[in-house]
């Protein structure tokens, strides 16, 4: 029996709605959904490192930033535009919490980081502490690199 909106498990204990997925209280109908991914609003496959090459030499040549939860490293490109990989290792965790981790990390990147990034290819990392931060620690985290890259000289 579905227990998605805080229905009681047995005495005194309950099972809060979701805040997330497809059973979230606040889920948008899938029509209104498609409507609102424009092409602003998507992930374009020209702003994503997809070759293993690139992320592997960003890696290794890239310079990095290390925080309780992420770790960004970074190098120019040629290209004219920010690029995105993640690298999100399964911790033992599973497929659900790496896709939702994922998701954020990406999501956090297109609305607060890639306007000040500049013309760079970034890869960022999860630590096994990212799967229990909140998004709010994440963005934090985020924008403490894309800040102090901007005041580089």
């Amino acid at each position: 029996m579905p227990r998605a909106h805080g229905h009681a498990l047995g005495p005194g204990r309950v099972v809060p709605p979701s805040e997330e997925g497809p059973q979230a209280a606040h889920r948008l109908d899938p029509v209104e959904t498609r409507r609102l991914l424009t092409t602003e609003r998507q992930f374009p496959r020209s702003r994503r490192l997809s070759r293993s090459d690139d992320i592997r030499r960003t890696m290794r040549e890239g310079r990095r930033y290390r925080t309780e939860h992420l770790e960004m490293i970074w190098q120019p490109n040629t290209l004219n535009c920010p690029r995105l990989g993640l690298v999100v290792p399964k911790y033992r965790s599973t497929a659900v919490a790496r896709n939702r981790l994922r998701r954020r990390l990406r999501e956090l990147w297109r609305t607060d980081v890639q306007a000040g990034q500049g013309s760079q290819d970034l890869v960022i990392r999860a630590k096994p502490a990212a799967y229990r931060a909140s998004p709010g620690v994440l963005r934090d985290e985020l924008l403490g690199w894309r800040d102090g890259l901007t005041a580089e000289p």
